[in-house]
């Protein structure tokens, strides 16, 4: 009987405990939610998954450019990104946010001495909120 009180009491109070943490847990911030999916958006195009890079893209974008022909493309440029670190993330308007990402790449097709020549910058990217999503904008 007592075997059987303390384990009803342990049930009672794990389930306080996961009330008491999911009140305790702050809701995402767009700045949160937008480093969150730019780097989803670089982990994918480093592995090579354009399939899942193109599905960050803003829905103009992706009704401009089917996943194929976006894949194509990426398949075709000369570099190869090595790897990506999103340093900061600034929503200043609203529905708007700046992204700074350090991006390490090779230069494959160089030639000469520059040949898979590795260098690292800084790149500044927009993303967008359309309907509660936030999206990548592409620009040219």
């Amino acid at each position: 009987m007592r075997s059987k009180t303390m384990k009803i009491n342990n049930l009672f109070i794990v389930i306080g405990l996961s009330f008491l943490l999911s009140a305790c847990s702050e809701p995402r911030t767009p700045e949160d939610i937008v480093a969150e999916r730019a780097q989803a958006r670089w982990d994918a195009l480093i592995a090579k998954d354009f399939d899942q890079a193109w599905s960050y893209y803003s829905p103009g974008f992706r009704a401009q450019n089917p996943a194929s022909s976006f894949a194509g493309t990426m398949q075709s440029r000369p570099i190869r990104w090595d790897s990506a670190e999103i340093r900061s993330v600034e929503c200043a308007e609203a529905g708007t946010c700046t992204v700074v990402v350090s991006v390490a790449y090779t230069a494959i097709g160089a030639p000469g001495p520059l040949a898979d020549m590795q260098n690292e910058r800084p790149l500044n990217e927009t993303w967008v909120e359309l309907e509660g999503e936030w999206w990548y904008s592409y620009k040219e």
